[in-house]
């Protein structure tokens, strides 16, 4: 829950959309299966950070099985 006030939002009537994905707790239980059993995402695709661009409209053309990745620094 939040104290702030959403007033601002609601006279400039903007759309805001949120999704509930559980707790820290189901957020651990489920890195704790994932470990178990051995899983690992499907990685289509990775783009630099520099083509981000090109990344969202490949995701957006629904060509992709699996994860599109944005690489952000490092190798």
């Amino acid at each position: 829950a939040t104290s702030a006030s959403l007033f601002p939002l609601i006279a400039k009537s903007i759309r805001l959309n949120g999704i509930y994905v559980g707790s820290r707790e189901d957020f651990l239980a489920l890195n704790r299966f994932l470990t178990e059993h051995h899983l690992r995402p499907i990685i289509d695709r990775v783009f630099p950070f520099d083509e981000t661009p090109a990344a969202y409209e490949y995701l957006a053309s629904g060509a992709h099985f699996g994860k599109v990745v944005i690489r952000v620094g490092g190798e």
